[in-house]
């Protein structure tokens, strides 16, 4: 396995951990307090990132381990964001999702021969996307979030 390799599988893992120390330090009355008009509270933030890492990323990287070439279809986010907040959701539950995911994903990497890492499937809108492009986009859109968690917490 290459460095830069390890570094996204590690990043991955690492990420995960950002996330659970921005939910960890939200006092829980701040949740669902949107930091400024228009923006998402921190609950909304956290139940779109269990939802893009699990629908979008690891399925994507999943189907890249079975399939030759997939098309990768729309996700509707929107729709499954709405319906996860109307369940109500524990942000325990959230987060044990995010961080499961996270692990299983850098487990399923560490396995991955180095040249398989270039698989690649299309998305008729958004291109060609590989598995380290995907593999980069999870650790990345996790510390993103746990940013705006930590954001939305200290808005007042």
């Amino acid at each position: 396995m290459t460095s830069e390799h390890r570094a996204l599988i590690e990043r991955i893992r690492s990420s995960a951990l950002v996330v659970r120390r921005a939910v960890e330090t939200t006092p829980p009355g701040r949740f669902g307090v949107a930091p400024r008009a228009g923006e998402w509270s921190a609950l909304e933030t956290l139940t779109h990132l269990r939802d893009v890492v699990v629908f979008v990323y690891g399925l994507r990287i999943r189907r890249l381990f079975y399939e030759a070439a997939p098309v990768f279809v729309d996700f509707d986010e929107e729709s499954y964001r709405a319906a996860g907040l109307a369940r109500g959701e524990a942000i325990t539950d959230l987060l044990d999702t995010i961080a499961a995911e996270h692990e299983q994903l850098a487990r399923l990497l560490q396995s991955l021969p180095d040249a398989d890492w270039a698989r690649q499937g299309r998305h008729p809108q958004f291109g060609v996307m590989s598995i380290e492009f995907l593999a980069l986009r999870v650790g990345e859109h996790a510390e993103e979030h746990a940013a705006q968690v930590t954001e939305a917490a200290r808005a007042r």
